[in-house]
């Protein structure tokens, strides 16, 4: 049985580090489930938008509820044509949001990339 144990162990870590470097030091926290259909939470103060690459990155503060370990405390998540934007029980376009917004990410692990299916925003810089 500790065989097992540490096979699926393994197989998960390798998993993680196949990530790359798409989410700079955070991505193997965020992508810690190699499943599609297991979310992960990233809070972080939004530090640009692209709305090219449909990407938005972050100063994160915390990942599953766990600050990062590491001083390089960024990360990028992506968006999609569902990902939702909610504030003050409103729904907004990403393209709405804007640098220095806090905000708090659900979302998935979508071949490699954290894609957001909810971005809550906690705190508007604009208020």
């Amino acid at each position: 049985m500790r065989i097992a144990t540490l096979a699926i162990m393994a197989m998960l870590l390798s998993a993680c580090g196949s990530a790359g470097g798409t989410l700079g030091d955070i991505g193997n926290i965020i992508l810690g489930s190699p499943s599609t259909s297991q979310s992960s939470d990233v809070r972080g103060t939004v530090t640009s938008i692209d709305t090219s690459a449909r990407r938005i990155d972050l100063n994160v503060s915390y990942v599953n509820n766990l600050r990062p370990s590491s001083s390089d405390r960024t990360g990028s998540i992506y968006y999609d044509n569902n990902t939702r934007v909610e504030y003050n029980n409103s729904t907004y376009a990403v393209t709405d949001l804007e640098r220095g917004d806090e905000i708090s990410v659900v979302g998935v692990n979508d071949n490699g990339r954290y894609l957001a299916q909810t971005i809550t925003v906690t705190r508007n810089v604009r208020q």
